[in-house]
């Protein structure tokens, strides 16, 4: 029976390079790994490369580029596991529209946002006012095929570069497995679409 993990392929500094289908078992020495979107040769440039999968499944494991084999199958060497933040940490710049809802806080009704970045973890974001530190809120991830309305923990303020406002940082709380799954499909497939952008 053939092994298929979906994975992200990042450089050692994670910066998401393509998708790809691990195609042998996490714990042998070298594995195959299919590479998706076209994009082969940007992978083979890069020695040393990290596997982040999609699913709990597979952990996230960084190997060493030893051969390809056709167009789109890497031979890797494998180096180390990584840690469970090696997915957490992967974070997107991405800019959409939309709404934020008080949980815990003192105010009510809704508050526009616009968004900085996304993260499996969680969010950042620019809102006027911004919510408290430590306030849970509730808010609208609208780049996914359904949107989710998810909850998060405001865990820090960072004033933008411009000076004009201030970056809300949360960090998402409470999350069923489903809603994971959706989130690191909508951070990687957000990785990839801003590379071939860039």
């Amino acid at each position: 029976m053939a092994l298929n993990y979906p994975c992200m392929i990042t450089d050692s500094r994670n910066t998401p390079l393509s998708r790809g289908i691990l195609e042998s078992a996490p714990s042998e020495n070298v594995w195959h790994v299919r590479v998706l979107d076209g994009g082969i040769g940007h992978v083979l440039e890069h020695n040393v490369i990290q596997l982040i999968g999609m699913a709990d499944d597979l952990p996230g494991m960084k190997g060493s580029i030893i051969d390809s084999r056709g167009n789109d199958v890497l031979v890797v060497e494998r180096i180390s596991p990584l840690g469970i933040e090696a997915r957490q940490n992967l974070r997107v710049p991405v800019c959409f529209d939309s709404f934020l809802y008080p949980v815990s806080g003192s105010w009510q009704g809704r508050r526009a946002i616009v968004s900085h970045d996304l993260s499996c973890g969680g969010i950042a974001f620019v809102c006027t006012p911004p919510p408290e530190m430590g306030e849970i809120v509730e808010l609208a991830i609208p780049i996914m095929t359904y949107p989710l309305l998810l909850k998060a923990k405001v865990i820090r303020h960072t004033p933008s570069q411009s000076g004009g406002h201030t970056i809300v940082s949360a960090e998402f709380v409470g999350m069923i497995h489903d809603e994971e799954v959706l989130v690191r499909e909508a951070v990687f497939s957000q990785q990839i679409r801003n590379r071939v952008a860039g």
